[in-house]
């Protein structure tokens, strides 16, 4: 198979780049079929930075040759792609926007699920339950991710979320009832102390 890519030339620091067709097995600055090009990433004026042989890098792209992400970066800039060829890079272009956006997503939901296994050991309330939601949240957020599916990561890092919070509450309410229990326990103590030596003896 043939690719599509750079080849990096120039000096330390000032990096210039040949667009090359090479066959796929050699190694990265290994033999090159067609010289399709150049990118200069260091000319300040975007217009002078690419020169493409547009018709060459077609012919390429007819027979079957692929270029490599950044290549075919450039070939959509420089309007060589096909109506095909730019529809398939617009769409994976938008899937990999959506990756990076869902790995926020992902984030959170990690960070809950990380939280609240901190948390269980503070508790005195059984939060098992939230646990495992969160832990199924971020499986359905590491999905999304792979995806590319923006929504759904969200959906399930605010499912991480809530159950955090969940955990929370359901902590504070135990607390709070053992706490008025005891509250009450104390309050009855002094009455039945007091109900002891009020009673007569007997005989």
């Amino acid at each position: 198979m043939v690719r599509l890519r750079l080849q990096r030339l120039g000096r330390t620091h000032r990096p210039f780049y040949r667009l090359a067709a090479v066959d796929k097995r050699e190694r990265l600055n290994g033999k090159v079929l067609e010289n399709l090009g150049w990118y200069n990433p260091m000319e300040k004026d975007a217009d002078k930075q690419v020169s493409l042989k547009a018709e060459r890098i077609r012919h390429w792209l007819s027979v079957g040759a692929q270029p490599s992400d950044t290549v075919r970066d450039l070939l959509a800039k420089g309007d060589v792609l096909n109506e095909k060829e730019m529809a398939r890079w617009e769409a994976d272009r938008t899937t990999a926007r959506n990756r990076v956006e869902a790995k926020t997503s992902l984030t959170r939901a990690q960070a809950a699920v990380a939280a609240l296994t901190e948390f269980a050991g503070e508790a005195d309330a059984d939060i098992s339950t939230f646990q495992s939601e969160a832990a199924e949240a971020s499986k359905a957020a590491t999905a999304a991710v792979s995806a590319g599916e923006v929504s759904e990561a969200v959906a399930a890092a605010d499912k991480a979320e809530a159950a955090l919070a969940g955990a929370k509450k359901a902590d504070e309410e135990h607390k709070a009832k053992a706490a008025a229990a005891e509250a009450a326990a104390a309050a009855e103590a002094p009455a039945e102390e007091a109900a002891t030596e009020e009673a007569p003896a007997e005989g």
